[in-house]
């Protein structure tokens, strides 16, 4: 690939007390095979050792360091993160995981062969911090069938190592700030309304399992305020895609899904009646007003913890 058209690819770093690793992270960039690349991070108030990290790289071009005023929570500094990328390719490489050698290399041409797709992603092996013992590949990361989509389609997930065009993030509503957790579902439900999405089955990305800032090793806590983030980010995009081709294509999927989705979130720790309120009005809207729909709002209403 030759000097004129390669693409700058803005790898995006939302740190927040993981200097533990993220020279590692930042090792695997160091090393890909792909070299036209600049590093996005941005520190959310770190209390650890990661402004030493900073310090080494203080004069390297290729890396941006930016801080925000307090600690804001990870939607917030994913969305900053991905609003100061300067590159036509983004890709978020979280601090405590790594990349494949030839990630950017493999992500790069994809986008160039598929001009259609607004995010692609690749397989992940599950890693455990050391890399001579055998890594096994997620199998939850999967294609989804043409015929629907990842909202309703949860036998596989969209996973790492994720890469998306700037310009159709740019055309998205952008993460929501205000989201603690699910935030890369976030992202990747708002790509999926401004493009086609294309897994590569290929591992490129090591995901560690073994941070104890991680939601991975099962802190029952962590898990249980991610599921309710999670409500909020899929009525937003049921919401937003309410009329829209992918609703249009299971249309009674949505509805149900919406349905179910509001019975939990009615219930949730999380919450608010404001909220709650412009949920319920597009559901009803989706269903027309009618009678059947109210009938199911005062079921969820009625409903008891």
């Amino acid at each position: 690939m030759s000097k004129e058209v390669r693409p700058l690819f803005s790898i995006l770093i939302a740190n927040y007390n993981n200097g533990r690793y993220l020279q590692e992270a930042i090792d695997s960039v160091l090393a890909q095979s792909y070299t036209h690349w600049e590093i996005i991070l941005v520190d959310d108030k770190s209390l650890d050792n990661s402004s030493e990290i900073y310090e080494k790289y203080a004069a390297d071009v290729r890396f941006h360091i930016y801080y925000n005023d307090r600690n804001q929570g990870c939607g917030y500094t994913k969305r900053r993160c991905a609003e100061l990328a300067n590159g036509e390719l983004c890709g978020f490489l979280d601090p405590d995981d790594a990349l494949m050698p030839t990630a950017l290399e493999a992500m790069v041409e994809a986008h160039a062969a598929h001009p259609e797709c607004s995010l692609i992603y690749s397989t992940c092996y599950r890693y455990s911090g050391d890399r001579n013992e055998e890594m096994p590949v997620w199998d939850l990361v999967g294609k989804i069938p043409s015929d629907k989509d990842m909202l309703i389609y949860r036998q596989k997930i969209v996973g790492h190592f994720t890469s998306f065009k700037k310009k159709a993030y740019d055309a998205s509503p952008g993460m929501n700030p205000f989201l603690k957790a699910d935030v890369d579902r976030d992202l990747y439900l708002l790509l999926e309304e401004h493009g086609n999405v294309l897994h590569i089955p290929v591992p490129l990305y090591l995901y560690r399992i073994n941070n104890a800032a991680s939601i991975s090793i099962g802190d029952q806590k962590r898990e249980v305020r991610t599921y309710h983030y999670s409500l909020i980010s899929q009525l937003d995009a049921i919401c937003r895609r309410l009329g829209g081709p992918l609703y249009r294509k299971n249309k009674g999927e949505y509805l149900d899904y919406m349905r179910s989705l509001l019975s939990i979130y009615r219930h949730s720790s999380f919450f608010s009646w404001k909220r709650f309120v412009k949920y319920t009005w597009h559901y009803l809207k989706a269903r027309h007003f009618s009678p059947h729909a109210f009938s199911h709002i005062h079921k969820i209403l009625k409903k008891k913890k």
